[in-house]
């Protein structure tokens, strides 16, 4: 057991290692919340709330290019986070979840853009393209419903011009790989 607990504790360091600056703040951001709001669990509802709120963000450019209710978005992720489990002293543990959206975040970046650090974006639209996950994204926000992740993917440059994280050196000219004869398999 406390073998498979040190080597997933690894891998997240790992996955959280692939993150640029901008999920790093808010990974961390994310376990001062729910800290403070005396929630035991580091949920994805508070991860998705920190990228939302990260400022000049991917996702932000995503939220207004899909013209996104930015007030009700706000409204709906406080709702989200009011209805965990509160009361606890201390954060026991970062949900499975949010590993699970930096891996597949991790994915989109290396597969369809071919570079290896996350953004923001990348973690949403993996979200969004991941059944499991998209479910969850869907019932914080009815309002990712309306992100079209494939529309986002295909004009990705345009989508995230003035985005802060645009500016990170790999990224900068990041663009998605093209797919050969045969289609995407």
């Amino acid at each position: 057991m406390e073998q498979r607990r040190s080597s997933q504790s690894f891998k997240r360091k790992e996955l959280v290692a692939k993150l640029n600056a901008t999920g790093v703040r808010a990974f961390k951001a994310a376990a001062d919340t729910a800290k403070l709001r005396g929630n035991p669990y580091v949920e994805l509802v508070h991860f998705i709330q920190q990228l939302v709120l990260s400022e000049r963000s991917d996702v932000q450019m995503i939220v207004a290019d899909a013209g996104l209710d930015a007030s009700r978005l706000t409204a709906d992720m406080t709702r989200a986070i009011d209805k965990l489990p509160y009361g606890a002293t201390s954060v026991e543990e970062f949900s499975d979840h949010i590993f699970h959206a930096i891996q597949e975040g991790w994915n989109l970046a290396t597969l369809e853009f071919g570079v290896e650090e996350v953004r923001s974006s990348h973690i949403l639209l993996a979200c969004l393209k991941t059944p499991v996950l998209e479910g969850l994204v869907s019932k914080i926000s009815a309002e990712f419903d309306r992100i079209d992740a494939d529309g986002v993917i295909s004009r990705f440059a345009d989508v995230m011009e003035g985005s802060l994280e645009a500016g990170a050196a790999p990224a900068a000219t990041e663009t998605p790989m093209k797919h050969g004869p045969g289609g995407d398999s």
